[in-house]
């Protein structure tokens, strides 16, 4: 697979250099991600896509296969640039709200500056590590969904009021002439007949 790697603030850039990212790349690509999220000191990559044009399924699953060697190693993969095809299809298989996406290695950047720039220290060095600001800004969008606060106690007070009204509804049925399916002394629920 050719590609080519650069480092912007702290960041390692993936570039790949092939039209048709498939099959034929996802070993080398494995590889290159795994050596780099392992030995590089900065744990997120942006992943830059400018140059494919086409994908197939091995190529997709490369990269969720980034994705997920990036959290392992406590890092980021970060993916920029796609094409229309490779959107769609990462749309059609829903992990296109499980990945990183970002239109740009600029827009990336461009949200990075500002944190960066207020977490600085008075000498101008970075107190928080890039990978910190960059897992803050990406987790400020996400809501956490609260489970309610269920006791046992709670479930059982449900539960028997579910049962009472079951058994409710079942004594009414049974109370009904079976011939005539009219029930004996309660109303019948629906239209009234025409006469």
């Amino acid at each position: 697979m050719k590609h080519s790697i650069s480092t912007r603030k702290e960041l390692t850039i993936l570039k790949i250099e092939e039209e048709v990212f498939d099959f034929r790349h996802s070993e080398s690509f494995k590889q290159e991600i795994d050596s780099m999220v392992n030995k590089e000191s900065s744990k997120n990559l942006i992943i830059d896509f400018s140059q494919v044009k086409a994908i197939d399924s091995c190529g997709i699953s490369s990269m969720l296969l980034a994705h997920q060697l990036a959290n392992q190693s406590t890092g980021l993969a970060i993916f920029v640039s796609l094409c229309k095809q490779i959107k769609d299809l990462l749309k059609l298989t829903n992990l296109d709200k499980q990945l990183y996406i970002f239109s740009s290695i600029n827009e990336v950047m461009t949200l990075i500056e500002p944190a960066m720039k207020s977490k600085r220290g008075a000498r101008g060095k970075s107190q928080t590590p890039t990978d910190e600001i960059i897992d803050e800004l990406l987790c400020e969008d996400l809501d956490l969904i609260v489970e309610p606060d269920l006791h046992d106690e709670h479930l059982d007070e449900h539960l028997e009021e579910h049962l009472v009204e079951s058994d409710e509804i079942s004594s009414e049925a049974e109370r009904a002439d079976p011939l005539t399916g009219k029930e004996s002394g309660l109303k019948k629920r629906g239209r009234p007949k025409k006469t």
